[in-house]
């Protein structure tokens, strides 16, 4: 009877902790939703995310490594215990104030889930986590210092092999930067609406961020996460999209990027490719036709948009 309950007790936290390095490794790359998602709670600057992301996916990976070895099980299960919590009661707070919109993140990437999707699986892992800290047994690595070695060596792999670079958006900001002329007569004199929707506003005369997006493209998902969080962090941001893909695919682009209250219409074809061209995103700062500046979602930043509206 030992055995087996010895047999169950690290199986359950093998599956604890390979979720756990799971779910940090499919969040590290690429690393800019869950930095987004952070900075979409409120609680962290956009800078800030950045290192908290980090540390998060350090404490993910090392505490994985601890559970799939069962070391100091009743510890580690406790921790595991609590972060699940956490995470758990902000998804709820998510539902509440938003519903149940959007990635959640728990799995990055590889893995969307809703935040209900993610809240049942973190109510499972909770369960287990609560069963381990029960359970009678308890089996150590005779390894002095370990859990401080795998923490170090995981925080040494995160931040090395994507290392934080603060000065690279604002190095390129400040770059010289060709103005030119974006002429967009070619979509508002057409009346091709399978191609080309009619456009919610004209733009023409504005002074906003415009970016060409596909709802195709993994890079424009995560343009249009970050642009949505921005205008959501300020809501006097003018913004407008042009978006190339089907009617139901531009659809679910939107909700799932949460950008259904950004103006948009759809673009595609040879316009789209003549305006856009074939590298995406485009995102630029268009000033009445005129553009001053491109970007991608790495050189975004909210403050250098709201000082360039300032003008």
């Amino acid at each position: 009877m030992m055995f087996n309950n010895k047999i169950l007790i690290h199986s359950l936290s093998a599956l604890l902790g390979i979720l756990f390095i799971f779910s940090g490794l499919s969040k590290y790359y690429p690393i800019e939703p869950f930095e987004f998602i952070i900075v979409e709670t409120g609680f962290a600057s956009w800078k800030a995310a950045v290192i908290i992301a980090r540390f998060i996916i350090v404490v993910e990976i090392a505490l994985g490594f601890l559970l799939l070895f069962s070391y100091q099980l009743k510890i580690m299960s406790r921790i595991a215990f609590v972060l699940l919590t956490i995470f758990t009661l902000h998804l709820l707070f998510t539902i509440a104030l938003y519903g149940n919109k959007g990635d959640c993140g728990c799995f990055g990437e590889i893995l969307p889930m809703s935040p209900l999707q993610g809240s049942i699986k973190n109510l499972f892992l909770i369960l287990i986590s609560y069963f381990l800290i029960k359970s009678k047994y308890q089996w150590c690595l005779r390894i002095k210092y370990i859990p401080f070695y795998i923490f170090t060596l995981s925080f040494a792999f995160v931040f090395s092999q994507n290392a934080v670079d603060f000065n690279y958006s604002e190095n390129y900001l400040n770059k010289k930067f060709e103005n030119f002329n974006l002429n967009l007569d070619t979509i508002y004199n057409n009346t091709n609406y399978e191609k080309i929707g009619q456009a919610k506003e004209d733009i023409r005369n504005k002074k906003l961020i415009l970016a060409f997006l596909s709802s195709e493209c993994n890079h424009c998902k995560i343009a249009a996460k970050k642009l949505g969080i921005i205008k959501k962090l300020n809501p006097f941001i003018p913004f407008y999209f042009f978006i190339n893909g089907d009617d139901a695919d531009i659809t679910k682009f939107k909700k799932e990027n949460k950008i259904e209250n950004i103006n948009s219409s759809k673009l595609n074809g040879e316009t789209f490719i003549q305006l856009a061209g074939i590298h995406l995103p485009i995102i630029y700062y268009y000033n009445k036709g005129l553009i001053e500046k491109q970007v991608d979602y790495y050189t975004l930043e909210q403050y250098h948009i709201e000082e360039w509206l300032k003008k």
